[in-house]
């Protein structure tokens, strides 16, 4: 028997009449990766911890990038939490939710050379999971498609995750917010797929660069978990091939329900100024660590200069950025005129995303120069 355990069996439709109808089948016993077969070579997208094959992770927007040949590719898993999009070449996408730890073999592809990838689609920051690469028989590994020319990051919070963005009402259970999650439909993967960049989404829902959503768990500000490879592990990120050249950071939570608690600020004009402070700090620590990137705040709106509290804190960013030798700094005002706001707890809708990233593209376009000729 090919497969045993089978949980799925699913035809999914030719995308044209000539290109072969892809058969998915899920193995929850992990028996369908057998000793003749031979793990794929894997370019990675995002923050990811890399052993062997397995690759482990927390922060959203991930994705792996492989290409083989022959009719099928099997992708193990060990996650209960996230859900995860494959496509193959030009077919329909694959849904994998919440695989467990199991095997899922895409079949019926053809029999010649293909490329596949797979999106982290959902948010799971409390959580480490893992994804434990492609298999193809043996013989039928091809090489991992090349990393792309364009690198660009994000930083930031639930914008930036396509926080329950698939939702039709903003009324969501913190189960409904997970499922409905769409990190690859937001606007920071829209964004970076239109210039096809390779990008990182370091964002968590709800966190601040100095105090989060309600002041919730205050040590996991994103100033403190930035530099970490998984938000809530210590070990440090390095990677000497990431060298994006534009940086765009949103990062307004910490304005978001205040007060939430006792806090050790007694009003906004004084997060405010500790806001900028740290703003200030952090950009020009992302300058030493990347010199060669373009930095973009994404700001508030188009009338926010007439605020001085606003007005104050961005002459602190500025100035902090200017000290440090910042090349390429610039501020994003983003007008919230027009948008449905129609996910959960009234976040992005994905036409919202798609608009954003319209807004975005038309900021970075003005300046081609970030790209530095690439």
């Amino acid at each position: 028997m090919l497969f045993r355990h089978l949980a799925l069996l699913l035809w999914f439709a030719a995308a044209t009449d000539s290109a072969p109808p892809q058969l998915v089948v899920t193995d929850s016993g992990n028996h369908s990766v057998t000793r003749d077969m031979q793990p794929l070579a894997v370019h990675v997208g995002g923050r990811v911890e890399v052993s062997g094959r397995s690759y482990r992770h927390q922060w959203p927007g991930v994705y792996f990038e492989a290409a083989f040949k022959g009719d099928r590719v099997i992708l193990r898993f060990d996650d209960t939490a996230n859900e995860y999009r494959a496509q193959i070449d030009d077919l329909p996408p694959v849904t994998i939710a919440q695989p467990g730890k199991g095997d899922v073999t895409i079949a019926a592809l053809g029999a010649g050379a293909h490329r596949i990838r797979l999106d982290k689609v959902t948010e799971s920051i409390n959580v480490t999971t893992l994804f434990g690469g492609f298999y193809v028989p043996a013989g039928k590994a091809l090489p991992a498609p090349r990393p792309r020319k364009r690198q660009i990051e994000f930083i930031g919070d639930s914008a930036m995750t396509g926080y329950g963005a698939r939702s039709p009402k903003p009324e969501c259970s913190a189960e409904e917010v997970r499922l409905r999650t769409d990190t690859p439909r937001a606007f920071a993967a829209l964004t970076a797929r239109h210039y096809d960049a390779d990008y990182q989404i370091n964002a968590v829902s709800g966190r601040g660069l100095i105090r989060n959503f309600g002041d919730a768990v205050p040590d996991l500000v994103m100033s403190r978990i930035y530099p970490h490879l998984s938000p809530r592990e210590p070990a440090p990120y390095a990677d000497k091939s990431w060298r994006p050249q534009i940086i765009v950071i949103k990062l307004q939570a910490d304005f978001v329900g205040f007060p939430g608690k006792p806090e050790r600020w007694k009003s906004l004009d004084q997060v405010m100024i500790d806001y900028a402070r740290a703003y200030g700090a952090f950009v020009a620590d992302l300058h030493r660590r990347q010199p060669q990137a373009a930095i973009l705040l994404w700001w508030f709106g188009p009338d926010a200069s007439s605020n001085p509290q606003i007005a104050a804190a961005q002459a602190t960013i500025s100035d902090a950025a200017a000290k440090a030798g910042v090349k390429y700094f610039g501020y994003l005002p983003f007008a919230n005129t027009g948008l449905e706001s129609t996910a959960c707890h009234n976040h992005f809708s994905l036409a919202d995303h798609q608009n954003a990233a319209e807004w975005l593209e038309r900021e970075i376009d003005g300046h081609p120069e970030y790209w530095s000729g690439r």
